[in-house]
């Protein structure tokens, strides 16, 4: 007897977050969407289970995935990969997309399972492209996975034609905060009145406007605003800061790739001495943040018909304070829901699953031996209260307080 897992699998720009329910408890995991053939052989393991390997059978291709590939990888190959992620509507065509679900999906299951998945694409591609990857996604993935310095271990899973549901990713967002923890109706006002989802990724903001139950009526576009630009110029500033900081007016190039640390830590190493570059990192979000709201503004029409802006994704703490400053109380902001917003989509995406199955879940689940999965609560009482209309009040949602501020 199988054991059915629901799993929301949004496999974005920078990494694939992916959230399961399995026996009555939510698991969430990250792994860096990075894949790369292994080149170097025989490699030194240290016990840590976020460096993992894959191959169909012993014997064939080896590939590294997350973490690993990206220390594994050269800059040239890390730069290819990024930049075809990013331009091409058809990425899950490529061999290191399917590489990437069948790993990160392999990893949520535990015991004799049967996924019931939720996937997303982006706006722009929704349309023309869910079937195809239907296509690809359905049937039965047979695969080894290594992780850390334990052996091999075989995964088998099949993705059959009714459990298997492809959405646009701000719909997810929707999702998680319209659906309860179990996958059932609890905010029914978002879905008569117009909402406008913003989802901001890494490397595109995408945006859905919906109005009507049946959303009847959708109004999209992607915008370049994200926080790839922010890392554009980011990258530009610093060549001008290191030639301001050296007698010989010889600065230094930052690849794009190599930015996320630079932002966490707001310092750079120049020619032996720290610095301090965290205002720099500040104005060039500023700068992005004003021009991609100003643009979300004048597209919307100022926002005057829309009751709800659900702002979503891992670019949207950030940009948060000019969605603010702009749409005030109109604003929901999907962190505020009970889970990290680069994993709201995912969390959606599992709510979806468990809507639309009618699988009823066993209690006795295995543990799976070696996991990077995080299971984290969500209090019963998350979303208690419906968001009230704007015909009767013009607070936002009551669940959560901190949205009344």
């Amino acid at each position: 007897m199988t054991n059915p897992v629901y799993i929301g699998n949004d496999q974005g720009y920078y990494g694939t977050k992916v959230v399961s329910r399995a026996n009555g408890k939510f698991y969430k995991m990250f792994i860096r969407n990075m894949v790369v053939p292994n080149r170097v052989g025989e490699i030194t393991y240290n016990n840590d289970p976020h460096n993992i390997m894959y191959r169909e059978l012993d014997g064939d291709r080896e590939w590294f995935c997350g973490k690993l590939a990206v220390e594994q990888s050269g800059d040239d190959e890390l730069f290819d990969s990024h930049k075809r992620r990013l331009f091409s509507p058809t990425w899950f065509r490529e061999e290191e997309y399917l590489i990437m679900f069948r790993v990160s999906t392999g990893l949520m299951l535990q015991g004799n399972s049967e996924p019931i998945v939720s996937i997303a694409l982006p706006t722009d591609s929704y349309i023309d492209y869910k079937d195809e990857l239907k296509r690809r996604i359905i049937g039965k993935h047979s695969f080894e996975v290594k992780q850390g310095n334990l052996p091999w271990r075989k995964i088998e899973f099949e993705i059959k034609k009714d459990n298997l549901y492809v959405i646009s990713q701000p719909m997810a967002t929707l999702f998680h905060i319209a659906l309860d923890r179990d996958g059932k109706l609890l905010n029914e006002d978002l879905f008569i009145q117009k909402v406008s989802i913003n989802d901001l990724g890494f490397g595109t903001s995408d945006i859905e406007t919906l109005h009507g139950e049946t959303i009847i009526k959708r109004q999209s576009f992607t915008s370049r605003h994200a926080m790839l630009n922010v890392y554009q110029l980011l990258s530009k500033r610093l060549l001008e800061f290191t030639r301001s900081q050296d007698p010989e007016n010889n600065g230094k190039e930052y690849p794009i790739w190599s930015l996320p640390r630079i932002v966490n830590s707001g310092e750079i190493s120049f020619k032996g001495k720290q610095h301090d570059i965290s205002s720099v990192v500040q104005e060039c979000i500023k700068e992005v943040g004003e021009s991609l709201v100003e643009e979300v503004w004048n597209r919307l029409d100022y926002g005057d018909d829309i009751t709800y802006i659900i702002l979503t994704g891992g670019a949207s703490i950030p940009f948060k304070p000019f969605y603010r400053e702009k749409f005030g109380e109109k604003l929901i902001f999907a962190e505020d829901y009970g889970i990290e917003a680069q994993f709201a989509n995912g969390f959606g995406l599992c709510k979806f699953s468990q809507s639309k199955s009618k699988a009823t879940p066993v209690k006795d689940m295995l543990e799976a031996a070696a996991t990077i999965q995080q299971e984290f609560s969500v209090p019963d009482g998350l979303g208690a209260e419906p968001v009230t209309s704007r015909k009767n009040s013009s607070s936002l949602p009551q669940q959560p307080a901190k949205l009344k501020k």
